[in-house]
C-alpha cells in the first residue's frame, strides 16, 4: 500500500530551494514552511539587513533558511545569485518567484494616492507600468533561465523526480504571468526537461503591501477593486499559504496548474464584474447552471455564456438576456 502519511508524503527533506522577496509578506511564509519541512532555502531580496532578521527568526526546524542579497531585476545580481548556490549546494529543486509589486516602485505613497483618487486611473504613469511588468512578469523569465541547469540537476538528484518553478501571481500581471508559465512548462516538457511550472494565485494575506487597517476592513467590506466582499471575510493565514506551496513543490504530478488561494476571490472576479461585450454591458451574478440554445447571434451567444454563471443579468435596454 502507498504510504499516504503526509508527513512523509510532503517532506522536502535533502531539497534546496529558494524564494525571492523571500524576507516578508507571502514569500516570507513560503520560506518558513520549506524550511519547516526539511528544506534548506535561500531567502533573497535587495535588502540584506531585512533578510538576515528573517533567517534569525527561524528556528527549531528541520531546514533552513539562508539569505542572498539579489535584485532579480538585474541580471548580473541573479547570475551571480545563481553561481553562489551552484558552488555551496550545486543543485536547486525549488524556485519560487515571489517577488513582485501592485504599485509603484518610486512612490511610497502611490497605493494611497489611488484609493484616494476620484479616478484610480489618473495616479497611474507608463513609468509604474514598466516597473511592474518588469518585476512582475519579465524578472521571472529570466531568474528561470539562470537557476535552468541548476534546477534540471536538483531533478536529476532523485529517482525519477523532478524540480519545481512557482510563480506566484500578483493582480494586473496575472494572466501575463500565468501565460508564461504556461510558456516554460510547454518547452521544458517539449525537451524533456524534468522541471514542472505552476501558478500560485494568492488572495489577501498579510505583507507589506496591504495595510492592517485594510487587513480589518476586509471583514466587512469589499477589498480596493472589487465589488463585492471576500467570501471568506478574512485574510489567508501563513498556514494556508505554506501548505499551498508545499504541496506544489512536493507533487511531481502537478504541472501547468494555476492553484487560487484566495477565501473565494476568483469566484467573485468570475462571476460579479461586469463585461463589455461588443458594446453591451453585463453583469452577472453566481447562480446555477445554464444550458445555451444554438443561435446565429455572436451576441446572443456571448450572453448566453456569461449567463451560466447567474440567474440574473443586466444588459442595456437594446439587448435582453431573457430573450436567449
Amino acid at each position: 500500500m502507498a504510504d499516504l502519511n503526509m508527513a512523509t508524503v510532503m517532506s522536502l527533506s535533502g531539497r534546496v530551494g529558494l524564494v525571492t522577496g523571500g524576507g516578508t509578506g507571502i514569500g516570507f511564509m513560503i520560506a518558513k514552511a520549506f524550511a519547516a519541512n526539511g528544506a534548506k532555502v535561500y531567502i533573497t531580496g535587495r535588502r540584506l539587513d531585512v533578510l538576515e532578521k528573517a533567517a534569525a527568526s527561524v528556528t527549531g526546524v528541520p531546514g533552513s533558511v539562508v539569505p542572498i542579497q539579489m535584485d532579480v531585476t538585474d541580471e548580473e545580481s541573479v547570475k551571480a545569485g545563481a553561481k553562489h548556490i551552484e558552488g555551496v549546494d550545486g543543485k536547486l529543486d525549488i524556485l519560487v518567484n515571489n517577488a513582485g509589486i501592485g504599485g509603484s516602485l518610486r512612490d511610497p505613497d502611490f497605493t494611497a494616492k489611488k484609493l484616494a483618487a476620484t479616478d484610480p486611473f489618473e495616479p497611474e504613469t507608463v513609468q509604474t507600468w514598466t516597473d511592474i511588468f518588469a518585476l512582475n512578469t519579465i524578472a521571472p523569465f529570466f531568474i528561470v533561465r539562470a537557476f535552468q541547469s541548476l534546477l534540471i540537476k536538483g531533478a536529476q538528484s532523485r529517482h525519477e523526480g523532478t524540480a519545481s518553478v512557482i510563480n506566484v501571481a500578483y493582480p494586473v500581471t496575472k494572466v501575463a504571468l500565468d501565460k508564461l508559465t504556461l510558456v516554460l512548462g510547454t518547452s521544458f516538457a517539449q525537451r524533456g526537461i524534468p522541471i514542472r511550472v505552476n501558478v500560485l494565485a494568492p488572495g489577501v494575506f498579510a505583507s507589506q503591501l496591504v495595510s492592517p487597517e485594510l487587513l480589518e476592513e476586509i471583514k466587512t467590506k469589499p477589498f480596493p477593486g472589487m465589488v463585492a466582499p471576500i467570501p471568506a471575510k478574512r485574510q489567508g493565514t501563513e498556514v494556508e499559504m505554506g501548505m499551498t506551496a508545499v504541496y506544489l513543490a512536493a507533487s511531481d504530478y502537478t504541472n501547468g496548474a494555476v492553484l487560487s488561494v484566495d477565501g473565494g476571490v476568483s469566484n467573485i472576479m468570475e462571476s460579479k464584474m461586469p463585461v463589455v461585450v461588443h458594446g453591451l454591458f453585463f453583469q452577472t451574478e453566481a447562480a446555477g447552471p445554464w444550458i445555451c440554445p444554438k443561435s446565429n447571434s455572436s451576441e446572443r451567444d456571448t450572453a448566453c455564456r456569461l449567463r451560466r454563471f447567474g440567474g440574473k443579468s443586466w444588459v442595456s435596454p437594446e439587448f435582453k438576456v431573457q430573450d436567449v
